[in-house]
């Protein structure tokens, strides 16, 4: 059986927790992920997508840019990292040996071995997410950035009317708002420089004549163009028509184990962690059990992503939470974002606000 010690990458980049931002953002062109060490003791690591933080300055420490994903051990099973990757929405994943760090497990490394398998020659279409998000053409910088943010994605196609123009990625983005062409160093011109970019047409930076895959070609083909051009997702359709778009987790769906036992797959924000009282099996168990249990035929398969951020407020000694969730099934997509004080009363509030968009959608 291969596990993680068979596709394990033992080059990493590592930074200081004491490091500052300016001292990282370049690092990311040639990756998603940074190992962040404290005295080369394992603390963390800093995602590509921690970088669209609205708070972040060209000082912030990395250290409270942290993100802290699941452990992988040697003996980990494809299996397995790929349900860990899905669940928490993390595509690179580090790999210790008690308290040993020996390197990284990418996604792009899971899904090349388990496209091998005879899954990998169905059509793309059979995994593929149909109904992507697409913004057009005159779109701000700002709105783009805010959907990256808000919908946790890295790859966003553009349209016009019906035709596919281009495509955005999170390391556009990053090139483009957090460094740019410009050597500036002081905040307060970072800052401006910044948001003179925001208000910017989308069209000014994306790409131009992304690829586009036929919904008939092979898992395994998809996954190695994407492989091939170092893209974060790949557009479906023919003749410019947007029919669907396949990223990392569409790909790793199929092997994590969904749709076996539950057909819709939760994921968590990394930054619900850092929320008091927020437990993760406890959570698993409140939303399937009040929530999802009455909606499996209704949305066939899907997702659940859950965001949770903690405020100052407190009230009978519970934080104010604010809850953003997206669940997508075959009937489309459902958003709420909603509050409460700890954890689960904002998560009952955000899945009431869905079920009620989901029985509207029933009775029209």
């Amino acid at each position: 059986m291969v596990s993680a010690q068979d596709i394990l990458r033992k080059e990493i980049i590592k930074k200081d927790s004491n490091d500052i931002f300016s001292q990282a953002v370049n690092l990311f062109d040639t990756t998603d992920a940074i190992i962040v060490t404290d005295h080369d003791k394992y603390q963390g690591m800093l995602l590509k997508r921690s970088l669209m933080e609205p708070t972040i300055t060209l000082q912030t420490k990395l250290h409270t840019l942290l993100t802290h994903p699941p452990k992988l051990t040697p003996t980990t099973s494809l299996e397995e990292i790929a349900c860990a990757m899905v669940e928490n929405n993390i595509y690179t994943l580090p790999v210790l040996d008690k308290d040993t760090l020996l390197g990284i497990v990418t996604a792009d490394d899971v899904i090349k071995k388990l496209t091998e398998q005879t899954l990998g020659m169905q059509p793309i279409k059979t995994v593929m997410c149909t109904t992507p998000l697409s913004v057009s053409p005159e779109e701000t910088i700002g709105k783009v950035l805010h959907m990256f943010r808000q919908q946790h994605i890295q790859y966003l196609p553009i349209v016009d009317h019906t035709t596919v123009v281009g495509a955005i990625t999170l390391s556009t983005l990053v090139k483009n708002i957090l460094r740019g062409p410009s050597k500036i160093e002081g905040r307060d011109n970072f800052e401006s420089e910044k948001r003179q970019k925001l208000d910017l047409p989308v069209k000014t930076i994306m790409q131009e004549q992304p690829l586009l895959l036929s919904p008939e070609t092979s898992i395994k083909d998809v996954h190695s163009k994407m492989h091939q051009f170092e893209l974060p997702g790949v557009l479906i359709g023919k003749e410019n028509h947007l029919h669907g778009i396949v990223t990392h987790k569409e790909f790793l769906v199929p092997f994590a184990g969904f749709g076996k036992e539950e057909t819709i797959a939760i994921q968590f924000h990394h930054r619900n962690s850092k929320v008091q009282g927020f437990d993760k099996e406890q959570a698993v168990e409140l939303l399937r059990a009040e929530f999802l249990k009455n909606y499996e035929k209704f949305l066939v398969v899907g997702y659940l992503h859950v965001s949770l951020e903690q405020h100052k407020e407190i009230k009978q000694g519970l934080f104010r939470v604010v809850c953003e969730m997206k669940l997508s099934g075959k009937p489309g997509v459902f958003y709420a974002t909603q509050e409460g004080y700890g954890p689960q009363q904002a998560m009952r509030n955000s899945y009431l606000a869905i079920e009620h968009q989901i029985n509207k959608t029933k009775k029209t």
